[in-house]
């Protein structure tokens, strides 16, 4: 475990199941956590606002298994597109704290990680993962930054795989993304062109959108949340619906009434990085 910071924007102290957490606290009151075991942030509450994530009270915090919401970091294979674990490696690593500083109007903190002996077991490469989450005002900004530190090329796919608070799923929709040609996993596997402006959720979602515009938004009765992205190439839309959530031990039955995701990937044309070249995308949700 990391010490604690004497950061006064920041202080790290046992979380969930004693996992190391970052507590985050800008100038004007937005608040973050992050547990360092997947720099996964957790929680994010915009300046005089409410709670934006969602996690899941039946989330396994130990060592090495995935928390259930938040956002975690998609790092170097998204989903099932390849041979590796669900979601890559990067969310069920330990982290290292690299500091937090008072940025203008914000608090930025920076996370760091390398490959292991564990690591180069399942995927033999080398590289240096950098997470940067900024919080300030209305919006909380996630960075990742990929270095390939090795003497071979790679090739990796990415997100942030971001579930957001709704108040109800069934009067919840995403904006943004019509006309755009997407895979569809919820029908196994086919692609199809998004047709009406708005995607609701009346059973399973679950897209990626290639080629997406730099702005997507959630669309509630009474709140909008946007979506922005940058360095990344898709859009990834998600709700397991009834039938799915109730198969999975770490949400409750009723808890994808409570979620959708909307997120920053690249997942259709994965990135190249030559040794010593360096790649980042950035996610800022806005509320």
């Amino acid at each position: 475990m990391n010490p604690p910071t004497t950061d006064p924007v920041s202080a790290i102290a046992p979380g969930a199941g004693d996992l190391p957490r970052l507590t985050l606290v800008a100038p004007d009151g937005a608040r973050a956590e992050v547990y360092l075991d997947g720099a996964q942030v957790v929680s994010w509450v915009p300046a005089g606002g409410q709670e934006r994530l969602f996690l899941s009270r039946r989330s396994a915090f130990r060592a090495g298994a995935p928390i259930r919401g938040g956002v975690p970091v998609v790092f170097p294979q998204f989903g099932t597109t390849g041979p590796l674990p669900l979601h890559g490696l990067v969310r069920l690593m330990p982290w290292e704290f690299a500091g937090a500083e008072v940025a203008g109007e914000g608090t930025r903190a920076t996370f760091r990680l390398s490959d292991t002996e564990d690591s180069r077991r399942l995927w033999d490469h080398a590289f240096l993962a950098e997470l940067a989450v900024a919080i300030g005002g209305s919006e909380l900004s996630m960075t990742l930054a990929v270095t390939n530190t090795g003497a071979e090329p790679f090739e990796f796919t990415a997100a942030f795989h971001t579930y957001l608070a709704v108040a109800d799923i069934t009067t919840t929709v995403a904006e943004g993304l019509a006309g755009l040609r997407y895979r569809d996993a919820a029908a196994g596997g086919v692609e199809a062109h998004q047709v009406s402006a708005q995607i609701d959720f009346p059973g399973e979602v679950n897209r990626i959108y290639f080629n997406a515009p730099a702005e997507a938004r959630v669309v509630e009765a009474g709140r909008t949340t946007v979506v922005q992205k940058a360095g990344f190439a898709d859009a990834v839309v998600w709700n397991p619906a009834a039938a799915k959530c109730a198969t999975m031990a770490d949400l409750e039955p009723e808890d994808y009434r409570r979620f959708v995701c909307v997120e920053a990937a690249t997942v259709g044309a994965p990135i190249q990085l030559a040794p010593g070249g360096r790649w980042q995308g950035t996610q800022t949700l806005v509320a």
